[in-house]
């Protein structure tokens, strides 16, 4: 019988770590560090909040001007998964004391070269007082 590919332990975990360390570059805005946890590939894509990142030439770009994140970001309701070895996500809700907004983070993960890399990432913040009774947005 094969295991199961979802969520086995070494690559659930070797995945956590490469997120937590991505998270505590962001919190540092260690522009370095988080350079290195994207995949250097012009098909890279990062979507955020006021930006559309085509390429890893743009993430950078788009880093070198950006606001740090409040040192007092928490996140929510994170969820890693894996598929196999060397595919995964990561998504959370996050909050910080600067505003009243819910951000929201998406992100994909493939392992290149035995390092995990982001292939694919979306920031997007969402006004809690849209969310309607079980937590679902209006779609108006």
């Amino acid at each position: 019988m094969t295991p199961d590919p979802i969520n086995r332990p070494e690559p659930l975990a070797s995945l956590r770590a490469a997120f937590d360390a991505y998270e505590a570059a962001l919190l540092r805005h260690d522009l370095a560090a988080l350079d290195r946890h994207f995949h250097h590939s012009p098909d890279t894509v990062r979507y955020g909040v006021a930006e559309l990142g085509y390429g890893i030439d743009a993430i950078r770009r788009y880093r070198t001007t950006a606001v740090p994140v409040h040192p007092g970001r928490q996140l929510r309701n994170l969820v890693i998964q894996t598929f196999g070895e060397d595919f995964g996500s990561a998504a959370c809700e996050f909050i910080a004391p600067d505003t009243t907004l819910i951000g929201r983070q998406t992100q994909t993960w493939v392992r290149v070269d035995g390092a995990w890399r982001i292939v694919a990432a979306h920031v997007s913040l969402l006004d809690p007082a849209g969310l309607h009774e079980g937590g679902s947005a209006a779609l108006d």
